[in-house]
């Protein structure tokens, strides 16, 4: 636990049960983190990037940004590090497809945050756990980061990628996108399937999902006007 600048950043980790509507305090962080992502593969969690405290840095320097991938195992309460990143980076989106984590954009920097000059990336970077290697995907058609610092606009649906809106370079008065962009990993390109989309610089996560009719509920009787089909 570090306390800096009036803000708390921690490595603790705490786990609900749903059955049992209680939290209970699990294996904690190897390091404190903020900003960064979480996603699950096969019943494991895995956090990704974010940025870490420096308590030696003077006020102006900014804290070290991240390029670990952290491994939870839930029937170890255990974590692991594993391969990282090329960059180390926050404010990008992920999204878990065809059991790869592919991390999208964001800022950062090449290899472990020293201090170096950090801007607005265009690279994918994608992770396979079973080998535990990275490589590169596709570069997206600009440079983009997430809406904001804590949430991702990513989400896969049938083996295939969105990303809706983010911003357009590494100030926040630069252009909120509109588009939303589609990555097929088998054709290994990006299509832009949206545009003029309505979008505000203040939603937290993008959730992308498909429904089968069938599985709808109906609305209640009282709600479906009298001689009309439903």
């Amino acid at each position: 636990m570090k306390i800096k600048n009036q803000y708390l950043i921690t490595n603790c980790v705490d786990k609900y049960s749903v059955e049992r509507d209680s939290w209970k305090r699990v294996a904690p962080l190897p390091l404190p983190l903020a900003c960064h992502a979480v996603v699950t593969v096969n019943n494991n969690l895995y956090v990704i990037g974010g940025w870490t405290p420096q308590m030696d840095l003077p006020d102006e320097e900014p804290d070290r940004l991240s390029n670990k991938l952290l491994q939870y195992d839930p029937r170890q309460d255990q974590w692991t590090e594993r391969a990282t990143m090329k960059y180390s980076k926050y404010r990008f989106s992920t999204a878990v497809v065809n059991s790869e984590i592919y991390v999208l954009g964001g800022i950062g920097c090449v290899g472990r945050d020293k201090g170096q000059v950090r801007k607005c990336l265009d690279v994918v970077e994608i992770y396979n756990p079973d080998g535990n290697f990275w490589r590169e995907g596709p570069p997206m058609p600009s440079a983009m980061l997430s809406l904001r610092t804590n949430s991702t606009n990513a989400g896969a649906v049938d083996g295939k990628l969105y990303v809706c809106g983010g911003f357009h370079g590494a100030d926040r008065h630069e252009i909120i996108s509109k588009e939303i962009l589609e990555l097929d990993p088998w054709e290994n390109q990006w299509n832009v399937v949206a545009v003029n989309v309505l979008m505000h610089d203040n939603y937290d996560v993008c959730l992308v999902a498909r429904m089968n009719p069938r599985d709808l509920i109906p609305p209640p009787s009282d709600l479906v006007e009298e001689g009309k089909d439903h």
